[in-house]
């Protein structure tokens, strides 16, 4: 009895039906691997963003009992300092003992520096802000603490004067202002325009005292890390520091 004929078609069926398994196996398992990998990425972003969190509650529970406040802080983040960032300037104002403090934009900040300067029992800072409905917040949050007599939140529109680049107007900045042995730097916003805060040093360097120190938030921003650089160059004797803070905080000092 002759062997029934080979059936060339099921064969060539059956093969390209395995190797389509075949391709469909290795495409779920490549998917499998890249799903392994985005896994591990979002638990590495995850605990980044829990050592911060806990960082930030570690910052501002050490910046709570530092001002001993009989109220707790208004919100912060956001808009406003970061802890880690108002904790620098609590230190630093308490270490320093500074008599005139100026603030490039208001906020809580400004309350921690006032709040700081009585706790020191003398100094005042004074807060440049462009936005009128923030100058009034700042004033009403200074009136709440008990702390009017230690700060002067200044109407400072911002204006083109000396260069295109828009910065605050110093019109309400008192004539006789004593000597500025702090300055901050917190505004105005990086969206008004590049490079919008590296006017403060240079328009404000006359009425610096013969020892200051600049503090930077947000150093790590392209803008301010060009921003810092200039000035290094217009004042090379400038010691440049950077404090732990999640934004980044550059410390700029000038000794005697």
């Amino acid at each position: 009895m002759a062997a029934p004929p080979f059936d060339w078609v099921i064969l060539i069926s059956a093969a390209g039906l395995l190797a389509m398994l075949l391709f469909v196996g290795v495409v779920k398992i490549w998917n499998v691997h890249l799903a392994m990998f985005r896994v591990a990425d979002d638990v590495a972003n995850i605990r980044r963003e829990t050592e911060v969190l806990f960082s930030q509650i570690q910052a501002l529970m050490a910046l709570e009992r530092t001002l001993q406040l009989s109220e707790p802080l208004p919100a912060v983040r956001g808009w406003a300092g970061s802890p880690d960032f108002l904790l620098a300037i609590a230190e630093q104002v308490r270490l320093r003992r500074p008599r005139t403090v100026v603030e490039c934009g208001s906020g809580v900040s400004t309350i921690v520096a006032a709040r700081c300067l009585q706790l020191n029992s003398s100094g005042r800072v004074y807060s440049l802000e462009h936005e009128p409905a923030f100058a009034e917040n700042t004033r009403r949050l200074l009136s709440k603490y008990g702390l009017t007599e230690w700060a002067t939140v200044i109407d400072a529109p911002l204006q083109t004067v000396t260069t295109e680049t828009p910065w605050y107007s110093e019109q309400g900045l008192p004539e006789n202002l004593e000597p500025i042995e702090m300055l901050v730097v917190d505004g105005p916003p990086a969206d008004v325009a590049s490079l919008v805060r590296a006017p403060a040093l240079p328009r404000l360097r006359s009425r610096m005292a013969s020892r200051f120190i600049v503090m930077v938030d947000d150093a790590d921003r392209r803008g301010e890390i060009e921003m810092i650089r200039g000035w290094r160059l217009l004042e090379p004797r400038l010691k440049e520091s950077r404090l732990p803070a999640e934004k980044g905080l550059v410390a700029l000092e000038l000794e005697r």
